[in-house]
């Protein structure tokens, strides 16, 4: 059978910038053959939609499932009927039909242009802005000449359901849509299936699935709509479109022999008139061919700084972390991380890569850690909430600890500068050190927990077993499944804090020390002394899965502690290796031995298999360290794997890897064991390990299809090796070529269980920037930005398939089944509980036998004959005693209720009225509810109910408003308030409804009056309102302006005159006193015709109160204008007055003869003809309303 893969865009977002480009394609070739491409998206946010339509499809809510995002859903009418499956990508969809898959692409401009539509702001309503126009290309990828009706089947479903109401067409809508995890199309070609799922780097692969007999050659894929298609002369494929471009690298492959030697088959492609094929070298169809390692990621930090490189790990969803010391400001740091800024000598300096895409994207956070003196990384591990856990020395008084920390003071030492020089050089600790462990939250804003570990003098430094640069900084830490921390390390101090120990007293010059503390970091769990009269130290922790630690170390002690039917129980002489197994209690040694020769011997790595056995990685001066028979060795070089069982009494089998020359070729980083036990190593060697004995790596072996094959030198070294050490299968060079040679200066690196390999570099020193970055690999920045050292990291996929049965599951005894899903998906599950369903699911049924924890094994095919298998812990939690405080009966209307139960920290559900844990009265509304309070923990989990009655209220009716003069004071007795007996309140009234009018002289008011009933302790209120109604006023004031030129009249006839009353609000009657008819008016203008004294009466009414005013007198004077004055100082008739205007008016004098004599248009009455002689004049009046009058007047003396 041949298995063809494709690997087409992975699941993680990338940034919106220029371009795409894909990783490359290599392949498998077992008795099945698979042939991989791994086309990885770096720098275009990808839309992937059927061209026909491009509307969005909703997303359901749901939890999340750990590490995938990948998710094909069955199209059940809401999309065109060529379409069986679309899956959401970045940016956009694929969809899947039984000819092939679509893709297509959108301008990433207008993408981010239109990101901006919809920001958060107030509510109120907006018109919406336009769109940008989108610019789209798609293309298509078709099984050419393979079966058009090929069945498209989908597997692994996922949880929960979608809904799709599209449009106003009811046959376009589609309820109870399901996901799956992969889609298998059946006889695509003769023999030939295609497989689509999400692969374990969550980019979406899809896969040729060869009988035996079929013909890859078969396999043709037309590309229908690019703008050019067409090879590069490096074999990739390149796909034009308009808004970006494609690349899909080149194909490789390579197969393993029986005798372990891994051999490259060539495997390239073939284009011809916009079609794709594979072709093939000569291969042997019944042996295996595994995929080619992939450099996933290799990057700078950028700092400008001095950055040196210690130690690297990952987390679940495939981020790194890379630890180093950083000498100054301008590391990276990003908003909100945790220390922003430079503390001082060396600090810490972490950075956490997202591997999936490139650019400032890459970087989720970089912080400073530290004091004002030294502080360096030695180990970094993530625990199972994603927070960075980091073991480390300090020589800071001042270093950031937690308030409930173990060791809040720093207990320091002698001066050292475990890699030479001076104190005040770099990494010289002027106080001495302390170990510290501190825990990062997984966005790296926050510091979890924080402590320092030490005695008073040097602990955390190894300076008396150092045989390689950096060796002062090893040691190891990990977390369990409840996040507790375990730590090795070595100390010099007599008073190292210890707890329940082993080992109680420092024997030697120096001591390994190993520690369990809890996730708070807030006490010693347990923590001992290991060691003899001489130099001690542990470097490396490994926990089984019930809980055993075994530590490996160093140790020149002929006194190391070992127990009976160890494998070596005594010294072999000069240094040697040791590994140990301690209980779960941490109280005592369960198995310890030595390991080595009579030469020096060094441990630094351990990892245990799937059946419990030792692996051993470390270094050896021995040309004669033991190469079993069989195994894969070189006689004379001087790094060994040893492989123990797990009483560590018997040797399974030890071997040495190298180059055979004098000197240590490389200093081990990190070390992995696989499901398969096949065994990886990666190291460093080179110009920087001379002065320590140590040689270069240019003459270590590597394979055909290494991603680097050549070497200056001053490399890393990555290899692995076939299951059984007997051969190897792997093996390439990783560095720059020149400057002064990749390296680490102390700590740990790490491989994942997917054989992705972690490592942190010292790189590009004296500023170098050709640290590598093959095709296809992501980054944060390539550039070096010190003039001296960077930060470096790399990773590099081996490609292993895995089991991954998730983290640890709690589980309530008597829930429903809980449906069990590994990945990759298809593996099969064992343990207590489990039953295989007919459609293949299988589920774990939480039944009373099974409360407690339960170990459940998901097991999937690897490679050849072997499979992975993880175990599950699976935890079905006791049924707790629930207990729910009584809620006393409620009203409809009642102020909301704070519920309590206990154990405290579940969860309250009803139908309605119920936030949190407050239950709302008025929301849940009149009846009885049934309140739910269900609780879970790691401990035990529970559900109880409890009803609450909410009582209707009563519905009271105070009967109709009332009106009553303000002048009335008899009283009056309230009746027809429904239903009776309840209680009156407010001003006026008694309890039993008998109602005084208050007295409010006269002006009367409104007053609001209560009617209340209870009913089932329930009260309501009804409101009647009462309106006294005031008297009027008892006078109305003339509103007229005052007659100035003759102030004894109110006005000269005829005379308009207005009234207003005071109150208005009534009805009214005017008497004007003069004869005429009355007025209703409210204001009325009344006309006096004739002088006389006139006197006005008001009778108003308001609200059935009558009331009459005082009389108010008009006094209407008569026009005259007199026709001779007397101006002769007797003062009589001196002046010349006209009663013709109330206010002054403009007056004009003229002769007999038309000559003007006198004017003014104020006339004051005051014109007496002087200086004129007597006679007859004309005048001429005008007043201020236009009005006129002419005549003559004699003036005589």
């Amino acid at each position: 059978m041949i298995r063809l893969a494709k690997v087409a865009v992975p699941q993680q977002p990338a940034a919106p910038v220029s371009g795409l480009s894909f990783a490359r394609c290599v392949a498998y070739l077992y008795f099945p053959l698979f042939i991989a491409c791994m086309p990885r998206l770096s720098t275009l946010i990808l839309l992937l939609l059927y061209p026909a339509f491009l509307q969005a499809a909703p997303r359901p809510a749901k939890a999340p499932e750990p590490d995938k995002s990948l998710e094909f859903v069955e199209n059940k009418g809401q999309w065109p009927a060529p379409v069986r499956y679309q899956a959401e990508l970045p940016g956009g969809r694929l969809y899947l039909t039984p000819g092939g898959f679509t893709y297509s692409f959108l301008d990433p401009a207008a993408l981010a242009a239109n990101s901006h539509q919809h920001e958060a702001g107030p509510a109120a309503p907006r018109q919406p802005e336009p769109a940008a126009p989108l610019r789209g290309h798609a293309y298509k990828v078709t099984f050419e000449g393979g079966n058009a009706q090929a069945v498209v089947q989908a597997q692994q479903p996922t949880a929960g359901t979608r809904n799709y109401f599209q449009g106003s067409n009811p046959q376009q809508w589609a309820s109870e849509v399901h996901g799956f995890r992969q889609v298998h199309y059946t006889k695509v070609y003769p023999g030939i299936d295609v497989q689509v799922y999400e692969n374990q780097e969550q980019h979406l692969e899809y896969d040729f699935l060869l009988a035996p007999g079929a013909r890859p050659d078969n396999i043709r894929l037309r590309y229908t709509g690019p703008e050019a298609v067409r090879l590069t002369p490096e074999g990739h494929l390149l796909i034009q479109t308009s808004v970006g471009n494609v690349t899909e690298q080149a194909p490789r492959a390579w197969q393993t022999l029986p005798s372990g030697e891994r051999k490259a088959v060539n495997c390239r492609f073939e284009l011809r008139n916009q079609t794709v094929r594979f072709v093939l070298g000569s291969y042997n169809s019944k042996l295996p061919l595994t995929i080619d390692p992939t450099v996933l990621f290799s990057s700078f930090t950028g700092s400008t700084a001095d950055n040196w490189g210690f130690t690297a790990t990952y987390d679940a969803q495939g981020n790194m972390y890379s630890g180093g010391v950083a000498f100054g400001v301008g590391y990276p740091t990003s908003s909100g991380a945790f220390q922003t800024s430079f503390a001082g000598a060396g600090d810490v300096a972490i950075i956490k890569y997202r591997m999936t895409t490139s650019g400032p994207a890459a970087r989720i956070y970089a912080t400073y850690l530290g004091g004002s003196n030294t502080d360096a990384p030695h180990s970094l591990v993530v625990n199972g909430l994603g927070e960075l856990v980091i073991l480390g020395t300090t020589g800071s008084g001042n270093f950031p600890v937690s308030a409930g920390a173990a060791q809040r003071t720093f207990q320091g030492g002698s001066g050292v500068n475990p890699l030479g020089g001076g104190l005040t050089t770099p990494m010289g600790y002027s106080n001495g050190s302390d170990l510290f462990v501190t825990t990062l939250s997984a966005d790296g804003s926050r510091m979890v927990a924080s402590t320092y570990l030490g005695g008073t003098s040097n602990d955390g430094l190894n300076l008396n077993l150092v045989n390689n640069y950096g060796d002062p900084f090893r040691g190891d830490i990990l977390t369990d499944g409840d996040n507790n921390v375990y730590l090795a390390s070595v100390t010099q101090s007599n008073n190292f804090p210890t707890a329940q120990p082993v080992q109680a007293t420092r024997q030697g010059t120096s001591d390994a020390v190993v520690c369990k503390l809890p996730r708070l970091l807030n006490q010693l769990l347990w923590s001992t002394y290991l060691g003899g009269s001489g130099a001690d130290a542990a470097f490396s922790v490994q926990l089984t899965a019930d809980r055993h630690l075994y530590v490996a170390g160093t140790t020149d002690s002929p006194n190391f502690p070992t127990v009976t039917g160890a494998l070596q129980p005594q010294a072999s002489g000069g240094r040697d290796g040791f590994v140990v197994c301690l209980t779960p209690a941490g109280t005592a040694l369960r198995y310890a031995t030595y390991l080595g020769t009579a030469a020096a011997d060094l441990a630094f790595f351990l990892q245990l298999d799937a059946s419990g056995d030792v692996y051993v990685l470390g270094q050896t001066s021995s040309n004669a360290y033991p190469i079993t028979l069989g195994r894969y060795g070189i006689r004379g070089a001087h790094q060994f794997i040893h492989k123990i069982n797990a009483t560590l009494s018997t040797t399974e089998y030890s071997t040495t890897f190298g180059s055979a020359l004098s000197g240590y070729d490389i200093s081990p980083t990190a070390f992995l064991v696989d499901d398969c036990e096949r065994v990886y190593v990666c190291g460093w060697g080179g110009i920087n390990n001379a002065g320590f004995g140590g040689g270069s790596t240019r003459n270590l072996p590597v394979t055909s299809d290494a991603v680097q094959a050549a070497t200056d030198g001053s490399d890393f070294y990555l290899a692995q090796f076939r299951a059984g050490m007997t051969g190897l299968e792997y093996a390439t060079f990783f560095g720059e070529n020149g400057g002064r040679g990749e390296h680490v200066d102390g700590g740990t690196s790490r491989f994942d269980k997917k054989g992705v390999v972690y490592q942190a570099v010292c790189g590009g020193c004296t500023g170098t920037q050709g640290f590598p970055r093959p095709p296809g690999a992501n980054y944060y920045t390539t550039t070096n930005a010190s003039t001296n050292c960077n930060n470096a990291a790399f990773a590099i996929s081996f490609g292993l398939v895995v089991a991954d049965p998730g983290p640890t599951r709690y589980v309530c005894v008597g829930s429903a089944p809980v449906v069990l899903g590994g990945q990759p998906s298809g593996g099969t599950w064992t343990g207590p509980g489990v039953t295989q369903l007919s459609n293949g699911t299988f589920q774990f049924q939480p039944t009373a036998a099974l409360v407690g924890r339960n170990i459940l094994q998901y097991s999937v095919q690897t490679t050849g004959i072997c499979r992975s298998t993880r175990p599950l812990r699976m935890i079905v939690t006791p049924e707790l005693t629930m207990n729910i405080s009584p809620v006393p009966p409620q009203c409809a209307n009642g102020a909301p209720v704070t519920l309590q139960a206990t154990p405290a920290g579940g969860t309250w559900s009803t139908t309605k009225g119920l936030t949190g844990n407050v239950f709302n009265p008025q929301q849940a509304g009149a009846g009885t509810h049934t309140l739910t309070y269900s609780y879970s923990d790691t401990l035990g989990c529970g559900t109880a109910t409890r009803t609450v009655v909410v009582n209707p209220l009563p519905q009271p009716e105070a009967g109709p408003n009332l009106t009553f003069c303000a002048y009335e004071t008899q009283p009056v007795q309230f009746t027809g308030a429904t239903p009776a007996g309840g209680t009156w309140s407010g001003t006026g009234v008694t309890p039993g409804g008998l109602f005084t009018p208050p007295n409010t002289n006269l002006r009367g008011g409104i007053f609001t009056l209560s009617y209340s009933v209870t009913e089932n302790g329930c009260t309501a209120t009804d409101t009647r309102q009462v309106l006294l109604a005031p008297s009027p006023a008892v006078n109305f004031p003339l509103s007229v302006p005052e007659c100035t030129s003759f102030p004894q009249y109110t006005g000269l006839a005829p005379f308009n005159c207005p009234f207003e009353p005071v109150l208005t609000g009534g009805t009214y009657v005017w008497d004007f006193g003069d004869g005429s008819p009355t007025s209703t008016e409210e204001k009325p203008v009344h006309l006096f015709e004739n002088p006389g004294t006139y006197s006005v009466k008001l009778t108003a009414r308001y609200a059935n109160c009558t009331v009459e005013t005082s009389f108010v007198p008009v006094v209407v004077g008569e026009v005259f204008v007199p026709n001779i004055i007397t101006p002769n100082h007797d003062d009589k008739n001196e002046t010349f007055i006209p009663r013709f205007s109330c206010r002054p008016a403009t007056l004009r004098v003229f002769s007999r003869w038309g000559n003007k004599v006198y004017e003014t248009d104020n006339y004051r009455n005051d014109w007496r003809a002087d200086a004129l002689a007597d006679g007859l004049y004309y005048y001429h009046l005008k007043d201020a309303e236009g009005r006129t009058v002419k005549g003559w007047v004699t003036v005589q003396r």
